[in-house]
């Protein structure tokens, strides 16, 4: 196992700040840039291998399946979660009749239009569920599904507060009554574990540009073979057929067959740079484990949360619990739901901070705080006394 303390060495970014934002977007290491270099310099020169990139593509399908324990013919490749969201909402058959169940105060955006979009086209009806102190409600989530939901779309973890959802009765409920249970986990992949066996989930959208420490323009959809197997892709191209051992170029038949799983979800071509940065950086997450990182993030976010409760700052889910993962949230929760402005005194504190050099968001009129393998204990102490600085 490469220790933690040697990895970070990897992040030239944390030298110069303390960076907590990665649920904004992540850090590159110098590995990660250095496998994209190759690439680049190999255009630059002209030397086009697709053959050998597209075997990369499968390489990474076949890493990001190992990350999250499932099958490499589970994997799409995406550009990012909202596309795979957008894949799954436009592979379902709808019904006149149908539901969907989501939480649309606590999701991005992008885990909310597309409902909207599907609502309209076929006369869905969206089931809206209201939070629970800043929480997903399992509990009112699964009295809202019934055998006309088709879909529920949840957050693994939320963008803000940044709780984790708590998975288990919802996908009871889900395979109970036969609805696909979609999770965005964006701010979850890479930083927690995940495991997608154990949370019960039918699809997982990603994106590289946070927890998986890569670059924009990429991603992964995790869909269930069963499921996937049954879905109809809203778009096809030359990636999302099974042509057998026939080039790229070769004419197109009359009639097709879908590759088989999820990668018939795969439009147009990949995006290599993309890919090998996702190779690099999943590589090194792997070398650490994602249980050790879980264990280290969710130790600094406990640890960050009861020192800003100590100082009186209103820490969104109070003391620290099951709930917590990698984000700490400061700020009124009802501003959150509400929508409200965001109060003066966030906005000082996070002055405070970027003036100090600690790199962190304001979402929603809370102020967070992310956090990755790169954080330290140092580093957490040292917000906690700029906090306690500003109190003053």
């Amino acid at each position: 196992m490469l220790p933690l303390d040697i990895l970070r060495k990897e992040f030239p970014a944390t030298t110069n700040a303390i960076y907590m934002d990665v649920a904004n977007q992540g850090l590159i290491s110098r590995s990660t840039l250095a496998s994209i270099e190759s690439h680049l310099n190999n255009r630059l020169h002209g030397l086009n291998d697709e053959g050998s990139m597209l075997e990369h593509v499968e390489r990474t399908r076949a890493r990001f399946a190992q990350f999250i324990n499932s099958a490499h013919d589970e994997i799409a490749i995406t550009k990012n979660a909202s596309e795979g969201i957008n894949i799954v909402a436009n592979a379902v058959d709808w019904r006149p009749g149908d539901n969907v169940v989501l939480c649309p105060k606590l999701e991005h955006a992008n885990n909310i239009l597309p409902w909207l979009q599907i609502k309209h086209r076929h006369n869905v009806e969206l089931r809206f569920i209201e939070p629970d102190n800043g929480s997903i409600p399992s509990d009112a989530i699964v009295k809202a599904i019934d055998s006309h939901t088709r879909v529920v779309a949840l957050a693994t973890v939320t963008m803000v507060p940044g709780f984790r959802t708590v998975m288990e009765q919802i996908s009871e409920a889900c395979r109970h009554y036969g609805a696909f249970l979609l999770a965005d986990a964006t701010q979850s992949v890479g930083i927690l574990h995940t495991d997608v066996n154990r949370l019960g989930v039918d699809g997982l959208a990603v994106s590289t540009v946070k927890g998986l420490m890569g670059l924009y323009g990429s991603g992964f959809l995790y869909c269930r073979k069963e499921w996937a197997d049954r879905l109809s892709p809203a778009y096809l191209a030359r990636f999302s057929v099974d042509f057998g051992n026939a080039p790229e170029s070769a004419p197109v038949p009359s009639s097709v067959k879908l590759r088989s799983g999820a990668p018939r979800f795969d439009i147009g071509h990949y995006n290599f740079p993309g890919m090998l940065a996702a190779y690099a950086s999943m590589g090194q997450l792997l070398d650490i484990g994602t249980e050790a990182i879980d264990r280290s993030v969710t130790s600094l976010a406990k640890r960050m949360a009861t020192g800003l409760l100590d100082i009186g700052l209103p820490v969104c889910g109070g003391p620290p619990g099951a709930h917590t993962g990698s984000i700490v949230a400061v700020g009124n929760s009802s501003d959150l739901v509400e929508g409200r402005p965001v109060d003066a005194r966030i906005r000082s504190l996070h002055e405070h901070f970027t003036k100090n050099r600690v790199v962190v968001s304001i979402r929603r009129g809370m102020l967070r705080f992310s956090l990755h393998l790169y954080n330290a204990t140092d580093e957490v102490d040292r917000v906690i006394n700029l906090a306690k600085s500003w109190s003053k």
